[in-house]
Protein backbone atom coordinates (compact mmCIF):
# COMPACT_ATOMS: atom_id res chain seq x y z
CA UNK A 1 0.00 0.00 0.00
CA UNK A 2 1.37 3.34 -1.04
CA UNK A 3 1.98 5.82 1.76
CA UNK A 4 -0.16 8.96 1.54
CA UNK A 5 2.27 10.75 3.84
CA UNK A 6 5.13 9.98 1.44
CA UNK A 7 3.13 11.48 -1.43
CA UNK A 8 2.35 14.57 0.65
CA UNK A 9 6.05 14.99 1.45
CA UNK A 10 6.92 14.90 -2.24
CA UNK A 11 4.30 17.57 -2.98
CA UNK A 12 5.83 19.72 -0.23
CA UNK A 13 9.26 19.15 -1.81
CA UNK A 14 7.88 20.36 -5.14
CA UNK A 15 6.49 23.46 -3.45
CA UNK A 16 9.93 24.27 -2.05
CA UNK A 17 11.36 23.75 -5.53
CA UNK A 18 8.93 26.23 -7.09
CA UNK A 19 9.47 28.69 -4.23
CA UNK A 20 13.22 28.50 -4.79
CA UNK A 21 12.82 29.01 -8.54
CA UNK A 22 10.55 32.00 -7.92
CA UNK A 23 13.12 33.57 -5.58
CA UNK A 24 15.83 33.04 -8.20
CA UNK A 25 13.75 34.86 -10.82
CA UNK A 26 13.03 37.74 -8.47
CA UNK A 27 16.72 38.15 -7.60
CA UNK A 28 17.60 38.20 -11.31
CA UNK A 29 14.93 40.61 -12.61
CA UNK A 30 14.76 42.80 -9.49
CA UNK A 31 11.00 42.62 -8.97
CA UNK A 32 8.34 40.28 -7.62
CA UNK A 33 6.99 37.45 -9.77
CA UNK A 34 3.47 38.21 -8.51
CA UNK A 35 1.76 41.53 -7.78
CA UNK A 36 0.03 41.48 -4.38
CA UNK A 37 -3.78 41.56 -4.57
CA UNK A 38 -3.78 40.88 -8.33
CA UNK A 39 -5.47 37.56 -9.09
CA UNK A 40 -5.40 38.09 -12.87
CA UNK A 41 -4.27 34.52 -13.51
CA UNK A 42 -6.41 32.88 -10.81
CA UNK A 43 -8.96 30.73 -12.63
CA UNK A 44 -10.63 27.52 -11.48
CA UNK A 45 -7.81 25.06 -12.01
CA UNK A 46 -7.73 21.33 -12.47
CA UNK A 47 -5.30 19.26 -10.43
CA UNK A 48 -4.58 15.72 -9.27
CA UNK A 49 -6.76 14.13 -6.62
CA UNK A 50 -3.73 13.70 -4.34
CA UNK A 51 -3.13 17.45 -4.47
CA UNK A 52 -6.64 18.13 -3.16
CA UNK A 53 -6.13 15.50 -0.46
CA UNK A 54 -2.88 17.23 0.48
CA UNK A 55 -4.66 20.60 0.67
CA UNK A 56 -7.24 19.15 3.06
CA UNK A 57 -4.39 17.73 5.18
CA UNK A 58 -2.57 21.09 5.25
CA UNK A 59 -5.69 23.09 6.10
CA UNK A 60 -7.23 20.73 8.63
CA UNK A 61 -7.13 22.31 12.09
CA UNK A 62 -6.55 25.74 10.55
CA UNK A 63 -9.20 28.46 11.05
CA UNK A 64 -9.53 28.64 7.25
CA UNK A 65 -10.57 25.01 6.91
CA UNK A 66 -14.34 25.28 7.40
CA UNK A 67 -14.58 28.33 5.13
CA UNK A 68 -12.56 26.69 2.35
CA UNK A 69 -14.73 23.56 2.42
CA UNK A 70 -17.87 25.70 2.50
CA UNK A 71 -16.66 27.60 -0.58
CA UNK A 72 -15.77 24.36 -2.36
CA UNK A 73 -19.25 22.96 -1.68
CA UNK A 74 -20.84 26.22 -2.85
CA UNK A 75 -18.94 26.05 -6.14
CA UNK A 76 -19.87 22.41 -6.65
CA UNK A 77 -23.58 23.11 -6.08
CA UNK A 78 -23.80 26.46 -7.86
CA UNK A 79 -25.79 26.38 -11.09
CA UNK A 80 -23.21 27.99 -13.33
CA UNK A 81 -24.67 29.15 -16.63
CA UNK A 82 -21.74 27.66 -18.53
CA UNK A 83 -22.49 24.17 -17.15
CA UNK A 84 -26.25 23.49 -17.48
CA UNK A 85 -26.02 19.73 -18.07
CA UNK A 86 -27.10 17.51 -15.18
CA UNK A 87 -26.83 13.92 -16.35
CA UNK A 88 -25.02 12.44 -13.37
CA UNK A 89 -21.67 10.70 -13.52
CA UNK A 90 -20.45 9.69 -16.95
CA UNK A 91 -20.97 5.94 -17.24
CA UNK A 92 -18.15 5.35 -19.71
CA UNK A 93 -14.84 7.04 -20.36
CA UNK A 94 -16.16 9.37 -23.04
CA UNK A 95 -17.93 12.64 -22.29
CA UNK A 96 -20.20 14.15 -24.92
CA UNK A 97 -18.99 17.21 -26.82
CA UNK A 98 -21.53 19.29 -24.90
CA UNK A 99 -20.08 18.23 -21.54
CA UNK A 100 -16.51 18.71 -22.81
CA UNK A 101 -17.37 22.26 -23.86
CA UNK A 102 -18.89 22.94 -20.43
CA UNK A 103 -15.80 21.45 -18.79
CA UNK A 104 -13.60 23.85 -20.76
CA UNK A 105 -15.83 26.81 -19.93
CA UNK A 106 -15.72 26.05 -16.19
CA UNK A 107 -11.92 26.23 -16.29
CA UNK A 108 -12.10 29.91 -17.31
CA UNK A 109 -14.15 30.95 -14.26
CA UNK A 110 -12.43 32.92 -11.47
CA UNK A 111 -10.99 30.77 -8.71
CA UNK A 112 -13.52 30.56 -5.86
CA UNK A 113 -10.70 30.60 -3.32
CA UNK A 114 -9.68 34.14 -4.28
CA UNK A 115 -10.88 36.62 -1.65
CA UNK A 116 -12.46 40.02 -2.31
CA UNK A 117 -9.02 41.55 -1.77
CA UNK A 118 -7.54 39.16 -4.35
CA UNK A 119 -5.68 36.99 -1.89
CA UNK A 120 -5.42 33.20 -2.22
CA UNK A 121 -7.10 31.45 0.70
CA UNK A 122 -5.14 28.25 0.10
CA UNK A 123 -1.81 29.67 -1.02
CA UNK A 124 0.26 27.30 1.13
CA UNK A 125 -1.77 24.34 -0.15
CA UNK A 126 -2.33 25.41 -3.76
CA UNK A 127 -1.87 22.94 -6.64
CA UNK A 128 1.35 22.60 -8.61
CA UNK A 129 -0.13 24.30 -11.67
CA UNK A 130 -0.66 27.45 -9.59
CA UNK A 131 2.91 27.29 -8.30
CA UNK A 132 4.29 26.99 -11.83
CA UNK A 133 2.57 30.01 -13.33
CA UNK A 134 5.08 32.77 -13.94
CA UNK A 135 7.89 30.51 -12.70
CA UNK A 136 8.36 27.60 -15.11
CA UNK A 137 5.88 28.97 -17.64
CA UNK A 138 5.65 32.62 -18.67
CA UNK A 139 2.79 34.71 -17.34
CA UNK A 140 1.86 35.79 -20.84
CA UNK A 141 -0.75 38.37 -21.75
CA UNK A 142 -2.82 37.88 -18.60
CA UNK A 143 0.00 38.91 -16.26
CA UNK A 144 0.08 42.66 -15.51
CA UNK A 145 3.26 42.69 -13.43
CA UNK A 146 5.90 45.23 -14.48
CA UNK A 147 8.84 43.96 -16.52
CA UNK A 148 12.07 43.32 -14.71
CA UNK A 149 15.66 43.60 -15.88
CA UNK A 150 16.15 41.94 -19.27
CA UNK A 151 12.45 41.28 -19.84
CA UNK A 152 10.43 42.50 -22.81
CA UNK A 153 6.79 42.74 -23.78
CA UNK A 154 6.94 39.28 -25.37
CA UNK A 155 9.58 37.59 -23.21
CA UNK A 156 9.27 37.28 -19.44
CA UNK A 157 11.84 35.33 -17.48
CA UNK A 158 11.07 31.78 -16.42
CA UNK A 159 13.08 28.88 -15.03
CA UNK A 160 13.42 25.73 -17.13
CA UNK A 161 14.34 23.52 -14.13
CA UNK A 162 14.64 20.12 -15.86
CA UNK A 163 15.42 18.52 -12.49
CA UNK A 164 12.11 19.69 -11.02
CA UNK A 165 10.29 18.71 -14.21
CA UNK A 166 11.74 15.20 -14.19
CA UNK A 167 11.01 14.74 -10.49
CA UNK A 168 7.36 15.71 -10.96
CA UNK A 169 7.04 13.48 -14.02
CA UNK A 170 8.46 10.53 -12.05
CA UNK A 171 5.98 11.29 -9.26
CA UNK A 172 3.02 11.27 -11.66
CA UNK A 173 4.21 8.13 -13.44
CA UNK A 174 4.81 6.24 -10.19
CA UNK A 175 1.42 7.01 -8.69
CA UNK A 176 -0.39 6.52 -11.99
CA UNK A 177 0.97 2.97 -11.92
CA UNK A 178 0.44 2.31 -8.20
CA UNK A 179 -2.49 4.57 -7.19
CA UNK A 180 -4.19 5.80 -10.33
CA UNK A 181 -7.07 7.18 -8.24
CA UNK A 182 -4.61 9.70 -6.77
CA UNK A 183 -3.48 11.00 -10.17
CA UNK A 184 -6.94 11.49 -11.67
CA UNK A 185 -7.34 15.13 -12.68
CA UNK A 186 -10.45 17.13 -11.85
CA UNK A 187 -11.57 20.59 -10.76
CA UNK A 188 -9.93 21.71 -7.52
CA UNK A 189 -13.20 22.69 -5.72
CA UNK A 190 -14.79 19.34 -6.63
CA UNK A 191 -11.80 17.32 -5.47
CA UNK A 192 -11.39 19.37 -2.29
CA UNK A 193 -15.00 18.91 -1.30
CA UNK A 194 -14.92 15.21 -2.09
CA UNK A 195 -11.71 14.72 -0.10
CA UNK A 196 -13.13 16.55 2.93
CA UNK A 197 -16.75 15.34 2.82
CA UNK A 198 -16.77 12.09 0.88
CA UNK A 199 -20.14 10.81 2.14
CA UNK A 200 -21.88 14.15 1.57
CA UNK A 201 -20.35 14.37 -1.89
CA UNK A 202 -21.55 10.88 -2.80
CA UNK A 203 -25.12 11.71 -1.74
CA UNK A 204 -25.11 14.87 -3.87
CA UNK A 205 -23.88 12.88 -6.87
CA UNK A 206 -26.54 10.21 -6.35
CA UNK A 207 -29.28 12.87 -6.15
CA UNK A 208 -27.95 14.54 -9.34
CA UNK A 209 -27.29 17.92 -7.70
CA UNK A 210 -23.89 18.45 -9.35
CA UNK A 211 -23.36 19.47 -12.97
CA UNK A 212 -21.90 16.62 -15.00
CA UNK A 213 -18.95 18.69 -16.24
CA UNK A 214 -17.88 19.28 -12.63
CA UNK A 215 -17.68 15.53 -12.11
CA UNK A 216 -15.44 14.83 -15.07
CA UNK A 217 -12.19 13.18 -14.08
CA UNK A 218 -9.40 12.32 -16.49
CA UNK A 219 -6.14 10.41 -16.31
CA UNK A 220 -4.77 12.80 -18.96
CA UNK A 221 -2.65 15.62 -17.53
CA UNK A 222 -4.36 18.75 -18.84
CA UNK A 223 -2.21 21.24 -16.96
CA UNK A 224 0.35 23.52 -18.64
CA UNK A 225 3.24 23.92 -16.21
CA UNK A 226 6.23 24.25 -18.52
CA UNK A 227 7.02 26.90 -21.13
CA UNK A 228 7.82 24.46 -23.99
CA UNK A 229 4.32 22.98 -23.53
CA UNK A 230 2.71 26.42 -23.68
CA UNK A 231 4.69 27.39 -26.77
CA UNK A 232 3.66 24.13 -28.47
CA UNK A 233 0.01 24.85 -27.70
CA UNK A 234 0.21 28.35 -29.19
CA UNK A 235 1.88 26.85 -32.27
CA UNK A 236 -0.96 24.38 -32.72
CA UNK A 237 0.76 21.24 -31.42
CA UNK A 238 -0.27 18.95 -28.59
CA UNK A 239 1.60 19.95 -25.40
CA UNK A 240 1.69 16.25 -24.46
CA UNK A 241 4.17 15.67 -27.29
CA UNK A 242 6.65 18.25 -26.08
CA UNK A 243 9.52 17.21 -23.82
CA UNK A 244 11.10 19.58 -21.34
CA UNK A 245 14.58 20.72 -22.36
Amino acid sequence: MESMVRAFRKLHDFQRGFDGASESIEQTIGCSVCIPHCGACCVTVRCMTIEAMNAVSVLMGDPRYSKVIEIAKGWVLEHHQVAPTYEGMIKNKFASQKVRDEWTALSTLPCPFLTETKECMIHDARPLVCMSYGVTVQGGGTCPRPHGKGETLTQLMYIQSPELYNDIQRFKKHYKETRSDWTTFGFLPTLLYRAAKEKEFKLLVESNQIATAKLVGTDIDTTLMWEPQAEALWAGYSPDLVAQV
